[in-house]
């Protein structure tokens, strides 16, 4: 039975070989660069178990972020503003129901 870590090496492992093929199909600036990536890459290696021990996520920052997400405009897709009545705005001044 394949494990959390086994899929996560094996990602990282066929990441590596497209890496390659594609270092290895490019010379000259194009070829340094993309050795540049692949050795950030190398460094950023998932470990085994890096995960374990480590401290559940709190969702309080998500759930205040989602609440202050507003819609966009329906008619010019601009991002919409709470008006002093309840209302959403946009820049161009088109006006909408707040849910």
């Amino acid at each position: 039975m394949k494990t959390f870590d086994d899929g996560r090496d094996e990602q990282f492992e066929a990441m590596m070989r497209q890496l390659s093929a594609m270092a290895a199909k490019y010379k000259g600036v194009r070829g340094e660069l993309l050795e540049k990536v692949k050795d950030e890459l190398l460094k950023t290696k998932p470990a085994r178990g890096a995960g374990k021990g480590a401290a559940p996520m709190s969702t309080a920052p998500m759930r205040v972020a989602v609440q202050k997400m507003l819609p966009s405009c329906r008619l010019c897709g601009r991002g919409m503003k709470l008006a002093d009545d309840g209302s959403l705005v946009c820049e161009k001044g088109h006006v909408r129901a707040a849910a």
